[in-house]
């Protein structure tokens, strides 16, 4: 199909680390290699972790730094739109959509905005900034979302947590799998290797892993724990681990680039989260084949994907026995773990980024 007359621009606080972040990248870079005229407008000057083609126009937002700087970035990108041919605009995260509301005024452009997180999230969670605790409360809790409009939703959930006229005029699209460059299922023997990734922050729920962890290393001493990312739980992390006796057995090596290089080959992938939008590491795991638990939780994006005994095991949060008797039956059932293994990676076909983006283009 010819998209060479669709016209969109993609709005983000940075491409630095982050899954909204990252979905954002290849949506705009796939959208652009199927012949859409895209741009990115970047509000912060933060350094940039994702890459961006070179078929995709780029603004990076730079402005002094005090306390008019919110206000400053909203003027930048006033001029932006107002002067540039950037067609319809796409905010992620709602503090982002609440400055594109702004900066619009006058202007007239399309929005479309995007619900990429759990909207039950407190706007007091202590992971939470102050600028984002605004824009969720304007947004979310105030129902500003409602004036987009067209409104993208990753799962059923989330969209039925707002009001009918949001509801009305709104979508659900999940997160697109960067299948060019993500590693195909490894077909040789696994590594004795669980993996898991993830900000080291509450919502993660790490310290169940670790303690479930625990048990299953006391039966399977043979068995090492790869937990990649960081974050301010980190020395709780390595307490626990002293703790329960297994630092030797338990490596955290920070944030990686080639994350799904490292993990490609091991036996396990685990996610404990107490909330996700969708997990981009998790479909990255399933589009692997890695033999895949992630827990049931807020907003229903792991259900979507991960069904028990199929391509995966979905247990209940906070159900460390599960998870326990989840990993042994994967180390202990080869041809179970195999079959799983097979079934998880046809997820590619799924959600590959070029039929993702068509949903997205159809909109635009």
């Amino acid at each position: 199909m010819d998209w060479s007359n669709k016209t969109l621009t993609f709005i983000t606080g940075s491409l630095t680390d982050g899954g909204a972040e990252r979905v954002m990248s290849i949506l705009a870079n796939q959208c652009a290699e199927m012949g859409a005229n895209v741009s990115v407008i970047i509000m912060r000057e933060k350094e940039r972790t994702y890459s961006l083609s070179e078929k995709v126009r780029c603004y990076q937002i730079k402005t002094k730094h005090d306390k008019l700087t919110p206000l400053r970035r909203i003027c930048a990108l006033h001029r932006i739109i107002k002067s540039e041919d950037v067609g319809t605009l796409i905010p992620f995260l709602p503090i982002i959509s609440l400055y594109t509301l702004i900066a619009n005024i006058g202007v007239g452009r399309r929005i479309i905005m995007s619900e990429r997180a759990d909207p039950n999230i407190s706007v007091f969670s202590k992971n939470m900034s102050m600028k984002d605790r605004i824009g969720n409360l304007l947004m979310r809790k105030l129902g500003l979302f409602r004036l987009a409009d067209w409104m993208v939703f990753q799962t059923p959930d989330a969209q039925k947590w707002y009001s009918k006229d949001i509801q009305k005029k709104s979508c659900i699209i999940p997160n697109p799998l960067d299948t060019e460059h993500l590693p195909k299922r490894y077909h040789g023997e696994r590594e004795k290797r669980i993996v898991a990734a993830g900000r080291f922050s509450e919502e993660k729920n790490f310290p169940m892993l670790l303690k479930a962890f625990a048990v299953f290393h006391s039966q399977h001493p043979d068995y090492s724990l790869d937990l990649y990312g960081d974050g301010p739980q980190r020395m709780q992390y390595e307490k626990i681990c002293t703790d329960l006796g297994i630092r030797d057995a338990v490596e955290m090596p920070g944030f990686v680039r080639d994350l799904t290089d490292k993990i490609n080959k091991a036996a396990i992938y685990i996610s404990t989260s107490n909330h996700e939008g969708i997990s981009n590491s998790m479909l990255e795991a399933l589009g692997m084949g890695i033999p895949t638990i992630v827990t049931d939780c807020p907003v229903g994006g792991s259900r979507m994907f991960v069904h028990t005994d199929k391509n995966g095991i979905l247990i209940s949060m906070n159900d460390c026995n599960a998870l326990v008797k989840g990993m042994i039956k994967i180390v202990s059932d080869l041809k179970y773990a195999e079959e799983i293994s097979k079934n998880a990676e046809q997820i590619r076909i799924q959600l590959s980024a070029q039929n993702i983006c068509s949903r997205w283009l159809e909109l635009v």
